[in-house]
């Protein structure tokens, strides 16, 4: 029994966070975390913008184990400038506000267009294959 039980210890234990929260997240992969300063960063590039959400399973689980994937940051990193933003942060445009989370948004950063909606959590794999 106590073989079991240290063994669930253990197991929950691999799967704790590693971000303590977004704010986190975004300084130790270098997201912005101000959609105005985003866009004035825009270096030619598209903006990728992740909504998140607290306490939000999923938004961790592509925040630990897709968007950390080297295959996945090299190509947000060579094409877009990676931004971060949660539903209580202020000043990101209304339009990029959803009942649920975490979304995934490609936007034209001159006009505000969005060129494409990711919507949820995916593996690797079906996440790249969105872009």
């Amino acid at each position: 029994m106590r073989f079991l039980l240290l063994f669930a210890l253990f197991f929950s234990s691999l799967y704790a966070g590693i971000f303590e929260d977004y704010k986190d997240f975004a300084r130790l992969m270098k997201y912005e975390r101000n959609y105005e300063t985003a866009k004035a960063l825009k270096e030619k590039k598209l903006l990728f913008v992740l909504y998140v959400k607290d306490g939000c399973p999923f938004c961790s689980r592509l925040e630990e184990e897709v968007l950390t994937d080297r295959h996945v940051r090299a190509y947000i990193d060579k094409h877009f400038v990676p931004t971060i933003i949660n539903e209580y942060d202020k000043g990101y445009p209304k339009f990029l506000y959803s009942s649920f989370a975490p979304i995934s948004y490609i936007i034209y950063p001159k006009t505000d267009k969005v060129l494409k909606r990711i919507v949820g959590y995916m593996e690797v794999d079906q996440y790249l294959w969105q872009f």
